[in-house]
């Protein structure tokens, strides 16, 4: 029966092999680490989310409240009221505006 051979060069590993196992070792902890701390930073990310959107909400609620009031007042007395929602919508409109601004820089 005849033996197979094999190299010298397979049954022992060379300097830059050993070399090359340590850095992709090295490598492969480093995106743990990164993706770890991806992790990390999409919760932190969906928490200020949340946060807003509740804020936003608020306004919204605030807002209408504010109109069912002008519904129920008489026309002399819907000029503040409209004034007040007129401030609202724009603090709303602002709020929106800078959220989506900081989602767009966190994505």
């Amino acid at each position: 029966m005849a033996r197979k051979r094999t190299s010298r060069a397979s049954k022992r590993k060379t300097k830059s092999g050993v070399n090359l196992q340590k850095e992709i070792s090295a490598v492969g902890k480093q995106l743990d680490w990164l993706m770890a701390e991806a992790r990390k930073a999409e919760a932190g990310v969906r928490a200020s989310a949340e946060r807003e959107l509740r804020d936003l909400r608020r306004k919204q609620a605030d807002a209408t409240k504010a109109l069912a009031k002008l519904g129920r007042q008489g026309t002399a007395a819907s000029a503040p009221i409209i004034a007040g929602l007129q401030k609202a919508w724009r603090d709303m409109g602002l709020a929106m505006h800078q959220a989506a601004k900081r989602f767009r820089e966190t994505s």
